[in-house]
């Protein structure tokens, strides 16, 4: 399994009993079409790692090679950054091509479970890195980045 922290546009929909996961993704230029969901789960995130943590310490960034955290005014650490949900998906480029094992993984809302997404993201296409998505939470961050973590194919 390769490990990748790259920012990919994802469609949200509903595919079985969750109506809040990725359909499709963009990565490095090419559409991947989901073909079924295999796990839904959060993890939580190095809290330690985190640029409001940095900032109180008096350094202006996080540890290299992490994937910073949304900024917010203030720099202030909530609960919603510790914490993401992960997808991980079997999907592929049209409908002949080989089929890879995906982990999509995206900033969880906080307060929602994440058995119902959170009721976020659905019908909805994320923006680019650093702009609010359609539908995004407060309207200052883009809640609905999605990062491509892993990949088995």
């Amino acid at each position: 399994m390769r490990r990748f922290c790259d920012t990919v546009h994802v469609r949200s929909g509903a595919i079985g009993d969750d109506e809040a996961a990725p359909v499709q993704f963009v990565w490095r230029g090419r559409l991947y079409v989901v073909r079924s969901v295999l796990s839904h789960w959060r993890e939580r995130l190095a809290w330690w790692e985190q640029p409001a943590v940095a900032a109180v310490h008096g350094d202006g960034a996080g540890t290299a090679g992490t994937a910073p955290a949304p900024q917010r005014a203030g720099s202030v650490l909530e609960v919603g950054d510790l914490e993401r949900e992960v997808w991980r998906v079997e999907a592929g480029v049209g409908r002949v091509s080989a089929v890879g094992v995906y982990d999509l993984a995206r900033r969880a809302a906080p307060g929602t479970a994440a058995a119902d997404g959170g009721g976020r993201g659905r019908g909805l296409v994320s923006e680019a890195a650093g702009t609010p998505g359609p539908g995004a939470g407060d309207g200052t961050t883009g809640d609905d980045e999605w990062v491509l973590l892993r990949v088995a194919d």
